[in-house]
């Protein structure tokens, strides 16, 4: 397999990830939106959390 290739597989993956990973936030904003709880403040990392609430800024 030439770099290229491997490169090119790589992009493919992780655009596949990053999709996966904003669907999941989308998720999570949505079942907090229908519980009026913020759990991903409470059971997620930090990091994830404030993906999670900028995220829900930007849908609103």
């Amino acid at each position: 397999m030439s770099l290229q290739d491997e490169n090119k597989k790589l992009k493919e993956k992780l655009q596949e990830l990053e999709w996966i990973k904003d669907f999941q936030q989308d998720v999570i904003v949505e079942f907090e939106k229908v519980t009026g709880k913020e759990l991903s403040k409470e059971l997620l990392p930090k990091h994830l959390a404030n993906e999670i609430q900028k995220r829900k800024k930007k849908l609103k």
